[in-house]
């Protein structure tokens, strides 16, 4: 039973890293197209906070994957 609370603490965990992540790639999306607009020279720095975000996001989505990915192969894997 801990397994299956376990399993679904990871899956809730990666749900919600992966809506992080989801969020910040289109935040810097939106941010390139601003920087479109407003020509490349424009001191804005949207776009690089938006990128430092989205890695951020990234890496913590794929933290996530890993953990839950690792928690399946053991849990399936063969027992000693």
């Amino acid at each position: 039973m801990d397994g299956d609370k376990e399993l679904a603490r990871l899956h809730e965990q990666l749900e919600q890293t992966k809506a992080l992540y989801d969020a910040a790639k289109l935040q810097y999306a939106h941010a390139v197209e601003r920087m479109k607009e407003l020509g490349a020279t424009h001191p804005d720095g949207s776009v690089r906070h938006a990128l430092l975000l989205f890695n951020q996001a990234l890496q913590t989505y794929r933290s996530a994957l890993v953990e839950y990915n690792r928690f399946l192969l053991d849990r399936s894997g063969p027992k000693n």
